[in-house]
């Protein structure tokens, strides 16, 4: 798997890539309501934690009300917390989805617009850490960093537990089990 790129992140790293066994571990949590996967996939977001300064706080991308109310719970969420205990950071919830279509139902262009999100209750400032579940397009991250941005973050970082093998990409190599 390759380095993966995304406009307005500073860096991201993910834990595997979106295929066979891990993709299998993500669905099983988004899906199947295995919420035990946490554990699993906090860890090896951790391990693949790139050296450099730590961030100030760690946010999540928010899934859309109708899945979090579907599945009672938002994966992101709970991914964000487990990875901020592992690198001892704070998590707070500072974005929140100006729109409710899950980025799965979108048509390509809805996924390449990615969801319309804002910074909640007034401004963060510091570099911002912000997890999600699966990149894909990259989309989804694009648009937590401009409002996390618009917000007042300095600058934002994200991480995730598995990137599709189409998502963009930069050549430089991160380790796979």
């Amino acid at each position: 798997m390759q380095d993966v790129q995304v406009d307005g992140v500073d860096g991201l790293w993910a834990g595997w890539c979106h295929e066979g066994a891990a993709a299998e571990l993500v669905r099983s949590l988004k899906y199947g309501r295995k919420t035990a996967a946490v554990t699993v996939i906090a860890d090896r977001m951790a391990s693949a934690a790139p050296a450099g300064p730590a961030p100030d706080l760690v946010t999540w991308v928010p899934c859309s009300p109708t899945r979090r109310r579907e599945r009672g719970f938002d994966p992101a969420e709970l991914l964000a917390r487990a990875l901020a205990r592992r690198l001892g950071l704070r998590a707070r919830r500072l974005l929140r989805r100006l729109d409710d279509e899950p980025q799965t139902s979108r048509s390509l262009s809805g996924r390449l617009a990615g969801p319309r999100m804002a910074v909640r209750g007034g401004r963060s400032g510091g570099l911002i850490l912000v997890v999600d579940d699966v990149c894909t397009t990259g989309s989804t991250l694009r648009a937590a960093a401009a409002a996390l941005r618009s917000g007042g973050a300095a600058g934002v970082v994200a991480a995730v537990a598995t990137v599709a093998p189409a998502a963009p990409r930069q050549p430089a190599a991160l380790p796979l089990p």
